[in-house]
């Protein structure tokens, strides 16, 4: 009787040791599947306020981008983004006025030679009706901006990425010509962020986002 009781008790000892184990080695388990679980959430909520529009906003920062989406009623040069040195104006359609055309001296492609005029198809600024002004605006206001109908000549989102992927005066920026800073992001990433952003839905950072220095261009 004394030996079943024994074995009964250290049978008992013996499970409970086990109990014990198990539940020190599954709780860790169970925090970091919870960590896990919310540093994922962390990402998806990144993505939602416009995390992946961040990630290539930078080209739409650089003065190959923002020479010609900058204040003043004027196109402006090179990486300090000062004003066009032949005095030439926006223009009731974008492309100048008077005999100070932008075809004057731009054409539809790069002339040869160190700071030759450079040239693109539709060489030219916005229109004056829908200017398409990025300086100084946040992240998040630049990304509404070109989403919007009334201020991007009316595209829709798919030809909004066709535009920014795809045209040729955009993908100029890339190949500015001799002696002009291309744009850093190489175009085959570039294209591939504005896409993900795309099927992500065209989320855009929330207002709090990173601002443009007014005055001179980045």
């Amino acid at each position: 009787m004394k030996r079943s009781v024994t074995s009964l008790l250290f049978a008992a000892g013996v499970a409970a040791v086990i109990f014990a184990g198990t539940m020190s080695i599954s709780l860790p388990v169970g925090a970091a599947e919870k960590s896990g679980g919310a540093s994922a959430a962390a990402r998806d909520s990144a993505k939602s306020d416009g995390a992946l529009f961040v990630e290539f906003v930078s080209v739409l920062r650089h003065p190959r981008c923002m020479n010609c989406h900058s204040h003043g009623d004027f196109p402006r040069q090179g990486d300090d983004g000062h004003p066009h040195t032949m005095n030439v104006r926006r223009g009731p359609e974008g492309h100048g006025v008077t005999a100070e055309k932008c075809t004057t001296c731009h054409q539809d492609h790069n002339l040869a030679g160190a700071h030759m005029p450079p040239g693109a198809p539709n060489w030219g600024l916005p229109p004056p009706n829908m200017p398409m002004i990025w300086e100084g605006l946040s992240d998040g206001q630049i990304c509404q901006s070109i989403k919007d109908p009334k201020q991007n000549k009316n595209r829709n989102l798919d030809q909004l990425v066709e535009h920014l992927t795809e045209d040729k005066l955009v993908m100029w920026g890339w190949n500015p010509g001799k002696g002009r800073t291309p744009v850093p992001m190489a175009h085959d990433e570039f294209s591939a962020k504005v896409k993900q952003w795309q099927v992500a839905g065209a989320p855009c950072p929330a207002e709090s986002g990173k601002k443009a220095e007014t005055g001179t261009i980045p």
